[in-house]
Formats: structure tokens, sequence, C-alpha cells
């Protein structure tokens, strides 16, 4: 189901999940350009290790860095169960691309696919919260 096809609550939903992630992504990109500007004479892997002491340099960043890592675990466990039960490909892409783009980013993209499924099994009458959740929507037998 294509975004311009889905109405009501639906609809609402798909916006602010690709907003988040547009948002998201302007932000966070931002932020990645000019860290990397600010490192750039470290060569590529130079800023990659820079990232890294930075992120966990003291006590303040290593939290907010463990929770991010954390967050970024349940939510991949939750990305796992959810595509299996609504039959979204792919689901590995949004998991990996999380710490490559930025979590909000592939959090907001994988809730929108996810809604768009959710809006087409409810056009097409399919039960699409009931499905068993570690067993992929298109292996499940007929009613």
């Amino acid at each position: 189901m294509r975004l311009v096809e889905v109405q009501g609550r639906d609809r609402a939903l798909c916006l602010l999940y690709g907003l988040s992630a547009v948002i998201g992504f302007a932000i966070m990109g931002t932020m990645a350009v000019v860290f990397v500007v600010q490192n750039a004479d470290a060569g590529f892997f130079g800023v990659i290790e820079n990232f890294l002491r930075d992120a966990t340099s003291n006590l303040a960043t290593q939290f907010v860095y463990a929770d991010l890592v954390l967050v970024w675990a349940a939510l991949a466990a939750y990305m796992i169960v959810e595509g299996r039960r609504h039959g979204i490909r792919h689901v590995w892409a949004y998991i990996v691309g999380a710490p490559l783009i930025a979590l909000i980013v592939t959090y907001g993209l994988f809730m929108l696919v996810r809604q768009l499924k959710i809006a087409a099994a409810r056009d097409t009458g399919e039960p699409a919260d009931t499905a068993h959740p570690l067993r992929p929507a298109t292996a499940q037998a007929a009613p």
C-alpha cells in the first residue's frame, strides 16, 4: 500500500513516523558532517576512533552511549518480532542501519513501513495484529 492511499489514523501515524525519520536524518546528518569535518585530518579510521573515544570519554557520555546501545538492542528485538508478524522484509537493514545512519531514522522508517502493512491488512480484511509474532506472515496456515 502506498502512503497516498492511506487514510485517517493510519495516515497520521505514517506522517508522524516519516517526519521523525526526516527530521532525525537532518539533525543527525548535520551533526555527523560537522564531526567528520572537524576530524577530517585524522583519516577515515581516525574519525571512527575519535568518535568512539568522545562517545565514551566520561561517565555522562558512557551513560548516554550505553543507554542508546541498550535501546537499539531492545528495538531490534521489537522490529524482528513485528517484522515477522506483519511480513516486513529486510528487517536486518533497519537494525544494521541504526548505528550507520541514526536510530531515529531507521526506527522511524521501520514504523512507517509497519503502519503501511497494518493499513493494507485492514483494507483487505486480514487480521493484522493477531498473527503469531515469531512466524512470518507468509508462512501462516489459512483459517
